[in-house]
């Protein structure tokens, strides 16, 4: 299999080495371990000009010859600070933008790690595809691309010839994902093991902090998202919380959803799961006052919504994540 990785100016070398480094050492297992000597893949560093470009962090990355037709093309994301950040950086790679639209077109798939998809929503592939990007930058792809179908939690996603994946480590999944699709899940298997990166792993819903995500969509839903998060453990009333504000249910509602395209209970739920999530993890208390303490009255009813929305039940979110602070 021919893949080719597209390195910009300021992209995230280690996006495209771990991706690159995972097929790799993939395939020394299969030839060290299982005498499997044929060669699985051929992965090339590609650009738009010139013979180098110089990634973030100051590193200069050496291009190769591309293949005359690559079975894939790959695109890392990039470095940014803030934000605000993202639209000036894609503005500065019109050209690798307009390279990945003509390498679509021409019927070769794509795939994004991490932020990738942001180069691949400006070349206009995105447009009617589910998508998926690192959880902090879901909103803000959403944002930018309204015709994109974006997935917050998911951590891989493949749509019509289009790969994009979550986090900065998810050039894991995808090299995973490859193999798989090569036949070689003995292989995938074994470069978890050696590697302590999760092959089974779903969604992004785990690591997700609600808080880290938290944008100003506009001044009456921040008053009443910050109504909502000082009575998490009150139950939700619709009518006392239009009362707060001096309009009618049915104006909230409208209201609310204007500035934020979901209602304002799903958006307490969301505050609820990341408050026991961080109480689990924090502290010892009982899953029984946790539940109290994030506005839910039934215990088994609790740790089932969380085992819905977290991919883990609450006792198997506490051991898994309480070993790593």
């Amino acid at each position: 299999m021919n893949i080719a990785m597209l390195a910009y100016p300021n992209c995230l070398a280690s996006e495209l080495f771990g991706f690159c480094d995972s097929l790799l050492i993939a395939e020394r297992l299969a030839h060290t371990v299982l005498k499997d000597t044929r060669r699985l893949f051929d992965v090339r560093m590609i650009g738009v000009a010139g013979r180098s470009v110089v990634a973030a962090g100051g590193i200069r990355i050496g291009l190769q010859t591309p293949h005359r037709r690559p079975d894939l093309l790959v695109v890392p994301g990039f470095e940014f600070g803030r934000m605000a950040e993202i639209r000036p950086r894609l503005q500065t790679l019109t050209r690798e933008t307009r390279s990945i639209a003509s390498t679509f077109q021409r019927g070769i798939p794509l795939a994004a790690i991490c932020g990738g998809a942001f180069l691949l929503g400006e070349a206009g592939v995105l447009n009617g595809r589910r998508a998926a990007t690192a959880w902090l930058l879901a909103a803000e792809l959403a944002r930018c691309y309204p015709a994109a179908l974006v997935e917050p939690e998911a951590m891989f996603i493949e749509d019509g010839g289009i790969i994009t994946t979550g986090a900065f480590s998810s050039g894991f999944d995808l090299a995973v994902y490859l193999l798989r699709q090569k036949d070689r899940r003995q292989v995938a298997q074994m470069i978890s093991r050696m590697t302590f990166l999760d092959a089974q792993r779903k969604s992004q819903a785990p690591f997700a902090d609600a808080e880290m995500m938290e944008r100003s969509n506009g001044p009456f839903s921040d008053a009443v998202k910050h109504w909502l998060r000082q009575r998490l453990s009150l139950r939700y009333s619709l009518a006392r919380l239009a009362h707060a504000f001096s309009v009618s249910p049915r104006t909230l509602l409208r209201r609310f959803r204007a500035e934020c395209r979901e209602s304002p209970l799903t958006y307490l739920r969301r505050m609820r799961i990341d408050a026991a999530k961080k109480l689990l993890v924090s502290t010892t208390l009982k899953v029984s006052i946790i539940t109290e303490r994030t506005g839910y009255q039934d215990a088994s009813a609790f740790v089932r919504m969380f085992n819905r929305h977290v991919g883990h039940t609450p006792a198997r979110y506490r051991q898994r994540f309480r070993e790593t602070q």
